[in-house]
């Protein structure tokens, strides 16, 4: 009977403890850097800029997004 338990427990993707140790591990991970930094009032000069401080800001923060999604 415990051959059974074993192809159904690998069937199932593993024991109830290598579940619980799966989670332990997701729970050590390292966590994601911060954000980018957002650009202070002063940074942006208004003169309307082709690359301006803002526009990099939103590009690096939507990358950020995309690798480190949340939820």
């Amino acid at each position: 009977m415990a051959a059974t338990t074993t192809t159904i427990e690998a069937k199932r993707g593993g024991s109830i403890d290598d579940k619980e140790e799966q989670e332990q591990t997701k729970e050590k991970a390292i966590p994601p850097p911060p954000p980018p930094e957002k650009p202070e009032p002063g940074d942006c000069c208004g003169s309307g800029c082709v690359r301006c401080v803002w526009d990099v800001y939103y590009e690096e923060l939507e990358d950020y997004n995309k690798t480190y999604p949340t939820g």
